[in-house]
């Protein structure tokens, strides 16, 4: 009844106060109920689909793959996840609509980025086998600057549509580290290392967790995580992310 309920108020609110596309340049109005990108718009996102992909990381091949194959990075360097699968591409217009819901403040966008991240979950990885859903923390002081996680906002979200729990708690960082994205590949593992424990040890052990986080780069970030998870217990460490870097030769 709740759920009827919030989405006769949502469509009702887009009647009397209807919602310009997010997507710049775009002057339609969302015909999607409760979203901020329009059905034509969220249609054409670059999502990632095309050619084979990494049974590991997710990581697509150009060429079209018929069988199951594992990256060159993958195999020589195993990450500790045992998934990772990603939605779109990070690139026009996902990258814009992702740094305003990160550091502009924009959570109004959270449904259509969830829309995006649950499809993924959903189509890619077997969803029903989950357990708890966890978001990839920030540091108190990032925390306190930034005044919530984009992540944390992602995985409750999600956790609520795939009826599981979300732990925002468990998993903490313990170290303020540099960004990532100035950091050579080595460097992000250095910068990482043991940048993250678990907190409540009893809470993951012998589940299967659900990693999320909003874009995918190298990967270091989300191995990093998956590390003390698996040696707290838990059985796996998947990953899903809305969106994912294009790098050449890098994956996991």
């Amino acid at each position: 009844m709740a759920a009827l309920l919030s989405r006769f108020f949502s469509r009702a609110a887009d009647i009397l106060w209807p919602r310009t596309c997010a997507i710049e340049g775009c002057p339609r109005v969302s015909d999607r109920p409760g979203r901020h990108v329009c059905s034509t718009c969220f249609a054409s996102l670059p999502f990632h689909e095309a050619g084979g992909a990494c049974s590991v990381c997710g990581a697509l091949v150009m060429a079209e793959a018929r069988h199951s194959f594992v990256c060159e990075a993958c195999r020589l360097d195993p990450p500790a996840f045992e998934f990772a699968r990603s939605a779109v591409f990070y690139r026009e217009p996902v990258d814009r609509l992702i740094q305003d819901f990160k550091y502009r403040k924009a959570s109004w966008l959270c449904d259509d980025l969830v829309d995006l991240l649950e499809g993924a979950v959903r189509a890619k990885l077997s969803f029903h086998d989950i357990d708890v859903v966890m978001p990839v923390p920030l540091h108190p002081r990032r925390l306190q600057e930034r005044g919530y996680n984009q992540s944390a906002l992602l995985a409750r979200a999600l956790a609520r549509r795939i009826n599981r729990r979300a732990d925002e708690k468990s998993l903490v960082r313990t170290r303020d580290t540099e960004h990532q994205a100035r950091l050579s590949g080595e460097e992000r593992r250095k910068n990482l290392k043991d940048a993250f424990e678990v907190s409540s040890p009893g809470l993951v052990r012998g589940r299967i967790v659900l990693l999320v986080d909003d874009i995918m780069t190298s990967g270091t970030t989300l191995s990093e995580c998956a590390r003390p998870l698996l040696a707290a217990g838990a059985t796996s460490v998947w990953c899903a992310t809305v969106a994912r870097a294009v790098l050449t030769g890098a994956a996991g």
